[in-house]
């Protein structure tokens, strides 16, 4: 296989390795034991007994509910030349090996099958409860304007986007095998990949194997704690991304107004660290922001002086979301003309304070927000440009942090006006039982209604709403489905939103 690289304008040839001989792969493993007849090439690597193909390593994990050992037989029956577990496999029919951690081992044995070294790629990775899709996107955009749009790969919540493709993204982190995967059948190599990198895919060693030059932290606020017993945790499993994958060279990028972002630049010792925030103490300084329905404004204070920058981008959260892309891009040596036109050229991000346009008096927004912190936030800002009453339509996910739900509520209750409460996704659980959870955090004088079917709730905000209105739909974003009793049915909030604005105009016309 050959694969394409870009230095200074010329095109130049990489020869990728997308084989390996099972003795050479075992050589550079920490193997506990090993068995088993033969030396067969390795052509893939894979957890997912599902994708085996011919010539492929079968990695076993462990699950949530199985164990890939479960599902060695069936892997080797569609091709899996040889298999590595956490148990030996002495019953295997092709050579086996087994390791302490397969989860890491995946990932470093997906860059050594596929010969990726990554010396020419910049790797970025932000981490944070809230603002890592809008910042994983303006990244991806200042990457397209220094190298071109090919070259600017981007991994998250709303898609992958890869070359001229874009991928569906079933979680917000793929695990690194896919993306070495990716790289190594790519016509060039990608010269910048930016991530957002879940707590979950830190936890679970979801991209071992891959070294990052940049570093960002936005936040840390409640959220999955159905995975994390507590913040404490939470907080240890975000800061493996500093502490386990960051580059010796790299650079640490921290919200430092956020407590927990000033506790990380704390104890990150001999790091290149880029504060950034309103504090005085911050590298990269706000010294103004400025948000409105049309854009964002800011100032910041660097080592270089005084640069200022703005956006199209609404909210006034949006103020540390461009910090940081700026922060971050300063860090990496990026000058601010280029910083400015990545500004400058980016309209919107999918479902994040995203504007429904309606010929209606009122306006509607939809946003991702699914944490009380982000419905705060998103409410706090629609507040400052709504003239009229601020309306909530928000639900809270099933089988996620239950403790969450009467905070959803309770903060929907300080910032809007009214509130209409819904389905968000139920997946197996009982949507009423959702609704009462949210139910216990809502006070009993606050205008609010329950009304389980969200094509109904919205309908009701639309059909409730005058002018100067606004009304916000919170929770799914740019999300096209709602998971019910394990089905996915097809439903988007700015699709539902045209929809039923327009069968409500065909009333009133009609009634004229």
């Amino acid at each position: 296989m050959r694969r394409h690289s870009e230095r200074n304008g010329k095109k130049c040839t990489a020869v990728g390795k997308n084989n390996m001989r099972w003795n050479d792969f075992l050589s550079s493993l920490p193997v506990i034991a090993s068995g088993g007849v033969g030396n067969p090439d390795i052509t893939d690597v894979t957890c997912d007994s599902r994708r085996v193909v011919p010539g492929s390593l079968y990695v076993s994990i462990s699950g949530f509910k199985r164990h890939g050992d479960e599902f060695i037989e069936p892997a080797i029956g569609q091709g899996a030349v040889a298999v590595l577990s956490e148990n030996p496999q002495p019953a295997s029919a092709v050579p086996w090996a087994q390791v302490g951690n397969t989860r890491k081992t995946l990932g470093t044995a997906s860059r050594s099958v596929w010969g990726i070294d990554g010396s020419e790629t910049l790797f970025v990775g932000i981490t944070g409860t809230n603002g890592k899709t809008t910042i994983a996107c303006l990244f991806q955009r200042l990457f397209s304007e220094v190298f071109g749009p090919r070259l600017a790969w981007m991994f998250g919540t709303v898609a992958y986007s890869v070359g001229d493709a874009m991928l569906p993204a079933p979680r917000t982190t793929p695990e690194s095998s896919d993306i070495f995967r990716i790289m190594a059948r790519a016509q060039q190599l990608p010269k910048a990949v930016v991530m957002e990198v879940s707590s979950h895919a830190l936890a679970l060693d979801r991209i071992a194997g891959i070294a990052f030059d940049c570093a960002v932290w936005t936040n840390l606020t409640q959220d999955h704690l159905d995975f994390h017993p507590s913040m404490e945790e939470y907080y240890q499993a975000k800061k493996l991304l500093f502490t386990g994958y960051l580059k010796k060279s790299g650079r640490a990028v921290i919200n430092i107004d956020d407590p927990w972002g000033k506790r990380l630049a704390g104890e990150l010792a001999g790091r290149e660290i880029f504060t950034y925030g309103a504090s005085e103490d911050s590298r990269v300084r706000i010294i103004e922001g400025n948000s409105s329905p049309s854009g964002t404004e800011i100032a910041l204070q660097t080592t270089a002086g005084v640069v200022r920058f703005a956006s199209k981008l609404a909210g006034h959260f949006n103020v540390y979301n461009m910090t940081a892309l700026a922060a971050g891009a300063l860090s990496l040596s990026i000058d601010a003309a280029a910083i400015a036109r990545c500004f400058e050229t980016m309209e919107t991000v999918p479902g994040r304070m995203e504007r429904v346009p309606l010929t209606a008096g009122f306006s509607v927004f939809v946003d991702y927000a699914h944490t009380p912190d982000a419905l705060v936030n998103v409410l706090s800002a629609a507040g400052k440009f709504t003239q009229g009453r601020l309306i909530c339509v928000f639900g809270c996910g099933g089988e996620r942090d239950t403790t969450k739900r009467p905070l959803m509520a309770a903060a929907a209750a300080r910032h809007c006006d009214e509130a209409i409460i819904t389905s968000d996704n139920p997946r197996s659980e009982d949507p009423a039982l959702i609704v009462r959870d949210i139910l216990r955090g809502m006070p009993l004088d606050f205008p609010h209604v329950t009304i389980a079917d969200r094509r109904e709730a919205i309908r009701k905000a639309l059909t409730g709403a005058r002018a100067g209105d606004c009304v916000i739909v919170a929770g799914k974003g740019h999300e096209d489905y709602q998971e019910i009793k394990g089905t996915r049915n097809h439903f988007d909030d700015k699709e539902t939103v045209r929809e039923l604005f327009a069968e409500l105009e065909k009333r009133h016309a009609a009634n004229k």
